[in-house]
């Protein structure tokens, strides 16, 4: 079996490399914050302690990353590295602009890249349900694909790299609009009476179901939880990306601006480290 390092041991990385290691893969593990590497470590997998361990031991580099900038950096160190014959899988969400260049930069190398970001959170993450959408060439999907299958529930070959990122912006954008749909449909349910726990049962039955719905109200604003399973700050990101994505093509996605202000606004009142559900606790306190 093919030998694994994977860099980003975060609220996502931890558990996908953990069902690596559960499927029976060497994985070696590397992180910013090192307790991260023990933790992980206790779990099945190897510290790998620095990214010259990785290039050596790893026949596929998987990167799990929060930023733009951590993606370039770390792979831009490792092409400074012997890693040809390897194949490179990125799980961030970043942009396609980068994944084009990074593309670029590994065939130099003699290096297979992938970019696979990844859908469903870390209850996806957790139970290996992931949706994978993976942009780059067939026959490197297909060298991947039995490590997709450990990962995620549905993987889709979204074409050449860069196009599976672009399919995560606009899932991304989504996620944003209907964040921000859930919030005030929530806050006009308190505003008039409305029991929400009723409204939910309904709406969950009815055209306003949505996956955005069924993961906020239960598992967050009804259990009146706020610690991060995806910060807001990350979904503003995201946002980001997404409108300098539809800005390159002149695409106005003029809800869309509205949302990102009313998140950005957010993150400035303080709830930008919080799960994104609680843009209801920033709509309710904003507008009550």
């Amino acid at each position: 079996m093919a030998v694994i390092g994977f860099i980003g041991l975060g609220n996502m990385g931890m558990p996908m490399a953990r069902n690596l290691v559960q499927a029976g893969y060497l994985v070696y593990g590397f992180n910013r914050s090192k307790e991260k590497e023990e933790t992980f470590e206790e779990l099945g997998g190897r510290r790998a302690e620095s990214l010259s361990l990785i290039a050596e031991k790893a026949d596929i580099i998987m990167t799990c990353l929060p930023e733009p900038q951590d993606v370039h950096d770390v792979l831009s160190e490792l092409f400074e590295m012997e890693i040809s014959d390897s194949l490179i899988i990125d799980f961030s969400t970043v942009t396609s602009a980068l994944h084009e260049n990074m593309k670029e930069k590994a065939a130099g190398k003699g290096v297979q890249y992938l970019d696979a970001p990844v859908s469903g959170g870390t209850a996806g993450a957790e139970a290996g349900t992931l949706a994978i959408m993976c942009g780059g060439e067939e026959d490197a999907f297909e060298k991947a694909r039995p490590l997709f299958d450990v990962l995620g529930a549905s993987i889709t070959h979204t074409g050449p790299a860069g196009s599976g990122t672009k399919v995560k912006l606009i899932n991304q954008y989504m996620v944003g609009m209907h964040t921000a749909a859930v919030a005030e449909a929530l806050h006009l349910a308190d505003e008039s009476g409305i029991d929400k726990d009723m409204l939910y049962d309904v709406l969950s039955n009815s055209f306003a179901q949505s996956k955005i719905f069924d993961r906020h109200y239960p598992d967050f604003i009804a259990a009146d939880r706020e610690e991060p399973g995806f910060a807001l700050s990350l979904l503003l990101k995201d946002l980001n990306l997404a409108g300098e994505m539809a800005g390159e093509r002149e695409v106005p996605l003029e809800a869309g601006r509205k949302v990102k202000e009313m998140f950005e606004d957010a993150k400035q009142q303080g709830y930008g480290g919080k799960d994104m559900s609680a843009f209801y606790q920033y709509t309710t306190g904003k507008y009550s």
